[in-house]
């Protein structure tokens, strides 16, 4: 009997959903499709000298007018280079990351630009603070031909296109979750606002989801709980970790930052934002008072009766059953709880 050898790649598969959501944002240029599928395959798990990093990508199609300056008004681009009509979208996707995203750091993003023959790209900086709506925003609302692709879990990738359209890539054979990462996001942070003043609260919500979108775009997984701020953590239910004598307030500074504008209030506010991302690092339960504060980090649940005991670790396995846990306290010792795990699943329960 003869060998037979045959290769196959998920490439066809991914361009089809790339170029579907791109179309759907009004892209359609076929060559910037291409790129797009290409970013997609290299964003889900890039490395530099064993090095993970986690560049947000503003993928812009052919227009007249300047794109890049109506997604970020008043920011100056950083040019870097640009590749030809004759370099193969692999060799272009990999041309662009090569040279930029160690630099996408702090703010900064990268931009990668159709032209009539190649792409020019480099980095802008949307925003100065954390505060700020930024480019995400005005691009969702745009219409325009243009989309931001990052890395969202682990081998996932979310691509936002300018008409609000969310698509997560999970190069896994992990469940898909049932609503976009985005969407869970913000409606946990609206929970974990819900007790800030009215006026401010929409404000807080959108800085929270974007602060929490941040923290856990990169990470191993993580649990989030949402628990009245008013009242004294469960300790039969939460237990041991880290209970902060007084709470870190987020919101409270965020909210100062914007009418102040004051260098030293804008530089703690980065303070405490770099404690939440460490916190949600970490094993265990972080957990958000409903006025947008932090209240404690390393906890671990704990169920009542025979199920005592009950903790969560690292593991995958271990934090799904801790959130299961955590799900049975919404209504009672939580307002909300967020499950993310390594490989990009989502889970959201908040309090009706």
């Amino acid at each position: 009997m003869a060998d037979t050898f045959e290769q196959r790649t998920i490439r066809e598969h991914l361009l089809g959903m790339v170029a579907s959501h791109l179309g759907g944002g009004t892209i359609n240029c076929g060559v910037t499709h291409q790129v797009g599928c290409e970013l997609v395959s290299l964003l889900s798990a890039y490395r530099e000298e064993e090095r993970r990093l986690f560049p947000q990508v503003y993928l812009i199609g052919p227009g007249e007018a300047d794109l890049l300056r109506a997604l970020a008004p008043g920011s100056t681009p950083l040019s870097i280079g640009e590749t030809s009509e004759a370099d193969d979208p692999r060799k272009a996707a990999v041309t662009v990351l090569k040279n930029c995203a160690a630099l996408a750091i702090d703010g900064w993003c990268v931009y990668v630009r159709r032209r009539t023959n190649g792409f020019d790209f480099g980095l802008f900086r949307p925003s100065a603070e954390s505060y700020s709506a930024g480019a995400e925003e005005a691009l969702t609302s745009s219409g325009l031909p243009a989309v931001l692709l990052r890395h969202s879990a682990e081998n996932t990738v979310e691509i936002i296109n300018g008409n609000g359209g969310r698509l997560e890539i999970s190069l896994t054979t992990a469940a898909p979750s049932n609503k976009a990462m985005s969407g869970q996001i913000s409606e946990f942070a609206a929970a974990a606002c819900s007790d800030v003043a009215k006026e401010a609260r929409k404000q807080a919500a959108g800085y929270l989801a974007r602060v929490l979108t941040d923290c856990l775009r990169g990470g191993h997984g993580s649990l989030l709980a949402a628990v009245p701020h008013k009242k004294k953590l469960d300790r039969s239910k939460l237990s041991d970790g880290v209970v902060l004598a007084e709470p870190i307030p987020l919101v409270k500074t965020m909210l100062a930052a914007v009418s102040e504008k004051a260098v030293a209030t804008a530089s703690l506010l980065r303070s405490q934002e770099s404690l939440l991302k460490g916190m949600m690092a970490s094993d265990g339960v972080t957990v958000l008072g409903t006025d947008g504060s932090i209240r404690a980090f390393r906890i671990f649940v704990q169920k009542t009766g025979r199920d005592s005991g009950v903790s969560q670790s690292s593991a995958g396995g271990a934090r799904s059953r801790a959130f299961a846990v955590l799900r049975g306290y919404v209504g009672g010792a939580l307002h909300a709880a967020l499950f993310r795990s390594q490989d990009g699943r989502m889970e959201v329960a908040v309090q009706s």
